[in-house]
C-alpha cells in the first residue's frame, strides 16, 4: 500500500515540477525579480520605497542583495506584497524526478553489488549470472525503498 501511495505522489509532483522546469527556462537571465517587476510596473526605486516604508537605499540594497543571493525570504515577500505580487519558492529539479530517484536507486544497488563481489572473491565464490541479470528488478525495488537517500547504505 506505502508503495502505491508514495508512486502516486511522485507521480503528482513530477508533473507540477516539469511545469516548474519549463517556467525556469523562460526566466533565465532574470537576476532581480524586484527590479524585474519593479520596472515593468514603471515603479520607481523611490515609489516602491515609499510603498514599504524604507529609504530609497535600502530598496536599492535589496535588490542588490537579492542578486547576491542574501535576501531574506521574509524580505521579499515584503517587497513583492508591495509590487500586488505573491512570492513563489521552489526548488526545481535539475533532471526529472523519476530519472533522479532511478539514478540513485541504481547507484545504490551498483554499490551493494560491488561489495558483495569483494566479498564473495574473498571468499573464493564466484558471484552468479543470474545476480547481474536481477539488476532492473533489484533497482526497481530500492526505488521504493525507505533508505533510498541515506548516505551509507
Amino acid at each position: 500500500m506505502k508503495k502505491e501511495i508514495l508512486k502516486k505522489t511522485r507521480t503528482q509532483t513530477s508533473r507540477k515540477l516539469e511545469e516548474l522546469r519549463e517556467l525556469r527556462e523562460k526566466t533565465r537571465g532574470v537576476r532581480s525579480w524586484i527590479k524585474y517587476i519593479r520596472v515593468a510596473l514603471g515603479m520607481s526605486v523611490t515609489q516602491l520605497a515609499d510603498r514599504l516604508d524604507l529609504a530609497q537605499s535600502t530598496v536599492s540594497e535589496s535588490e542588490r542583495q537579492e542578486v547576491d543571493g542574501t535576501l531574506t525570504i521574509n524580505k521579499l515577500r515584503r517587497v513583492a506584497d508591495a509590487m500586488n505580487c505573491d512570492l513563489v519558492y521552489a526548488f526545481i529539479p535539475r533532471e526529472k524526478l523519476e530519472d533522479l530517484i532511478y539514478k540513485q536507486a541504481k547507484l545504490k544497488v551498483l554499490k551493494t553489488m560491488e561489495q558483495a563481489e569483494t566479498q564473495m572473491v574473498l571468499e573464493n565464490q564466484k558471484v552468479q549470472a543470474t545476480v547481474s541479470e536481477r539488476i532492473p528488478e533489484l533497482i526497481e525495488e530500492k526505488i521504493y525503498s525507505k533508505y533510498l537517500w541515506d548516505k551509507n547504505e
